[in-house]
């Protein structure tokens, strides 16, 4: 059976697993996360970043507040990506009423500050900026010119947790940033719901064709991830249209899922400090119990600390910072991502890997590895 056949066979109108981040798709509110955004907002906080690794609901977040404006905020205007100054002013003049922008026909980008300073009176105005990590610098520095003479204009900056360090390093924003929130991850009940609610929007009756245990196995396989619940729920569905199966258990979420549920492929290192391992090598990761933080070195624990904060972080970064030998943090690195098979036999209470390799990006003008928190590691030490 082919999916659309699969999903016609339950009467969806698609799949409840596509991704998107459009306005009509049923979303689970942030109840702490939008709590603080009203308190920045009453307490005149008006530079906002927002922060979350990859696929965490940062924009679904942002959308969050679109569609109920926090109190106090009277226009509301979103950027999904990096848009030149221009077409920003033009976009934030729009969103007012059109009898206040009658004077702004002629005007250039230089004086919407001054524009929005007069015409905004006592009405506040939320900008949120997403992805704006990846923002150019102009940008940034044309965005401080407009928070210094619009005293009604707030903004808000959804990115992943290198932003705080880029707008920290802007020296346009650097004093000007009244507030960080930290998306904390979701819970399993949180992703059941989601998949409860998307099922509903497309059409569905009750959870069929998953019974309670099979999309409570879904959403564990998620680690906190939304957009991992989405990937891994539409596998499922997939293996399921395949084999004609129409009983979704946890035992069926388990086996199409496969081993990549339980444990991670390790590729070998290639720092010239470390020792590279044979091709193939895989390290169970193993159950936590307790406290698993006891079990790291001091070193390490501060390593994980640092990259709880952050997205990423190369091995000289790591160095610099914790002012360690930099052949010291390779080989701490390489236990923490489960490569020292005597380090994890030691400690079969951590969950390794705590530590995976990201990718390759340009830090400190050179091309380096960078690391980051595996998504289990992020969610043991978010509770």
């Amino acid at each position: 059976m082919d999916r659309n056949e699969y999903y016609v066979h339950y009467g969806w109108s698609k799949s409840p697993f596509i991704k998107s981040t459009s306005l009509d798709i049923p979303i689970i509110g942030r109840v702490d996360e939008y709590r603080q955004v009203c308190e920045s907002v009453g307490g005149w906080d008006r530079i906002i970043v927002v922060t979350a690794p990859i696929g965490y609901g940062k924009t679904t977040f942002m959308n969050q507040i679109m569609m109920k404006k926090p109190i106090g905020v009277d226009y509301v205007v979103s950027f999904d990506a990096y848009e030149p100054e221009e077409n920003v002013a033009r976009r934030i003049i729009s969103t007012l009423p059109f009898w206040k922008r009658l004077s702004a026909r002629n005007m250039d980008r230089t004086s919407v500050g001054d524009f929005l300073q007069k015409n905004l009176g006592k009405k506040r105005l939320l900008i949120l900026f997403d992805e704006a990590h990846e923002y150019d610098d102009g940008l940034f520095k044309w965005l401080r010119i407009l928070n210094d003479r619009a005293d009604n204009v707030f903004m808000m900056f959804f990115g992943l947790s290198s932003l705080v360090d880029r707008i920290t390093a802007e020296s346009a924003f650097r004093d000007r940033k009244s507030r960080t929130i930290t998306l904390k991850p979701l819970t399993t009940e949180q992703l059941v719901e989601i998949v409860k609610n998307r099922i509903a929007w497309v059409k569905g009756k009750g959870t069929a064709p998953f019974t309670e245990a099979g999309i409570k196995r879904l959403a564990e396989s998620a680690n906190s991830v939304p957009r991992l619940l989405l990937e891994n729920g539409q596998t499922v569905l997939e293996g399921c249209a395949k084999r004609e199966i129409f009983e979704i258990t946890d035992r069926v979420v388990e086996e199409l899922l496969g081993t990549h549920t339980y444990e991670e492929k390790i590729e070998p290192e290639v720092e010239d400090f470390e020792s590279e391992l044979s091709p193939g090598i895989t390290v169970e990761k193993a159950v936590p119990s307790g406290d698993f933080t006891d079990e790291l070195s001091p070193t390490q624990l501060e390593i994980v600390k640092l990259l709880m904060e952050r997205e990423s972080m190369s091995i000289t970064e790591l160095s610099d910072v914790l002012g360690k030998d930099i052949r010291s943090i390779g080989s701490l690195i390489r236990k923490l991502r489960g490569l020292n098979p005597e380090e994890v036999k030691r400690k079969p209470g951590v969950p390794y890997p705590l530590v995976i390799r990201c990718s390759k990006e340009k830090r400190a003008g050179r091309i380096q590895y960078v690391y980051g928190l595996s998504d289990n590691a992020r969610r043991l030490l978010a509770k």
